[in-house]
C-alpha cells in the first residue's frame, strides 16, 4: 500500500509540470487589449466647404487615388479604444477648361505683363500626412436566435489631429506653358523645391466592419471622411468670382474665401490583437504549474472553440467549467 501511494505521488510530481493547469482571465489593464491595424484602400477629394457650411463646391474635376493607414489602440473600457493614427492619403484630378476659375483667370500671379493664363486643360496632384488620436466604440458583435453571435460586428470611430498637406498643379500639356508665358508647375507647396509644409486641422469621422478570423486576427472595412482646415488640396486658392484682373494688388486678399477640404476613404486590412506580458518570467518562475490564458473582450461575442480544440488545448478540460 505505502509503495502504490509513493508512486502514485511520484507521477503526480514529475507530471504536473508537463500537465500545467489553465485559467482564463478577463481583466483590462494597461497590458491588455492592444490592437495594431493596417489599411489600404482609395481615397478622393469630395468637394470644399465655406466655414459657415452654407457653400459647397469644386473647382475641378477630382479623381480616386490611393492611401494608407497605421493605427495602434488600446481598449480603455468595455467596447471603448483610445488610439493613434498615422495616414497618408494621395489625391489628383483634372479640369479640361478652367475658365470659372478665379484664381487662375483673373490672380495677379498668372496675369500680368509678363504672363498670361490661358484655360488650356490642368491637372492636380496632392497629398497630406495626418498624425490623430481616435476614439473607436465597438458595437456587439451581429447575433440571431438559432445560431447566436457571429464572428462579425461594426464599430463607429472619431479622430482629431493635424494634417500635412503637399500639393502640385499645372497644364496637362507642357506646351501650354510657352503659349502663355507661365512656368511648370503653375502651384506647387510642400514639395522641392518649396518642402515646407503647412499644419491643418484635422476631423475624421469612419464607420467600419469587423470579420473575425481567429482569436487574434480581425479583417476589417471601413469608410470614413476627413474634414482638413488647408483650401488648396486642388493646387487652386478659393476667391470669389467678383476677382478680376483689375482687382488692385492690395484688395487682392479681400476676395480670398476661406473653406475646407472634404475627402472620403474606403480601407480594407487587417487587424493584430495582443497583450503585453511583463510578468510572465516571474509567473513562471514561481509558479511553474500555471499557465494563464488571456481572452480579450472581443472573444464574448463569437463563436467558441470545439470541444476538440478546447481539450487539445486544456488537457484537463471539463465541459462542466467551460470559458464562459
Amino acid at each position: 500500500m505505502k509503495k502504490l501511494f509513493l508512486i502514485i505521488a511520484l507521477s503526480f510530481i514529475i507530471c504536473s509540470p508537463i500537465f500545467g493547469q489553465k485559467w482564463v482571465t478577463d481583466d483590462n489593464f494597461f497590458e491588455t487589449n492592444w490592437n495594431v491595424t493596417f489599411q489600404v484602400g482609395r481615397t478622393a477629394l469630395l468637394t470644399e466647404v465655406t466655414k459657415d457650411y452654407r457653400t459647397f463646391s469644386s473647382d475641378l474635376n477630382n479623381m480616386s487615388d490611393w492611401g494608407f493607414n497605421l493605427q495602434i489602440a488600446k481598449m480603455v473600457w468595455e467596447r471603448f479604444d483610445l488610439g493613434f493614427e498615422f495616414g497618408v492619403s494621395n489625391y489628383k484630378g483634372f479640369k479640361n477648361n478652367p475658365s470659372n476659375v478665379p484664381y487662375l483667370m483673373a490672380h495677379f500671379l498668372y496675369n500680368n505683363e509678363n504672363k498670361n493664363f490661358k484655360p488650356y486643360p490642368i491637372y492636380y496632384d496632392s497629398d497630406f500626412t495626418n498624425f490623430s488620436i481616435f476614439l473607436k466604440y465597438n458595437f456587439i458583435n451581429f447575433s440571431s436566435w438559432t445560431q447566436g453571435y457571429f464572428k462579425m460586428n461594426v464599430y463607429a470611430k472619431l479622430g482629431f489631429g493635424f494634417a500635412f498637406p503637399s500639393a502640385e498643379m499645372g497644364y496637362t500639356d507642357m506646351a501650354s506653358y510657352e503659349l502663355t508665358g507661365l512656368e511648370h508647375p503653375l502651384y506647387l507647396k510642400g514639395r522641392y523645391p518649396n518642402p515646407k509644409k503647412d499644419t491643418h486641422s484635422f476631423f475624421s469621422p469612419a464607420f467600419g466592419l469587423n470579420y473575425q478570423l481567429s482569436e487574434r486576427i480581425f479583417l476589417s472595412g471601413e469608410a470614413s471622411f476627413q474634414q482638413i482646415g488647408a483650401d488648396n488640396l486642388d493646387g487652386v486658392k478659393n476667391y470669389e468670382r467678383t476677382l478680376t484682373i483689375d482687382t488692385p494688388y492690395e484688395e487682392v486678399q479681400l476676395h480670398r474665401r476661406r473653406v475646407n477640404s472634404i475627402t472620403a476613404k474606403f480601407m480594407v486590412g487587417a487587424t493584430y490583437f495582443f497583450n503585453f506580458d511583463t510578468r510572465r518570467l516571474e509567473r513562471e518562475r514561481n509558479m511553474p504549474w500555471f499557465k494563464s490564458q488571456y481572452r480579450s473582450y472581443y472573444s464574448h461575442f463569437h463563436r467558441p472553440s470545439s470541444k476538440k480544440r478546447q481539450q487539445q488545448r486544456q488537457p484537463f478540460f471539463n465541459k462542466n467549467f467551460e470559458e464562459e
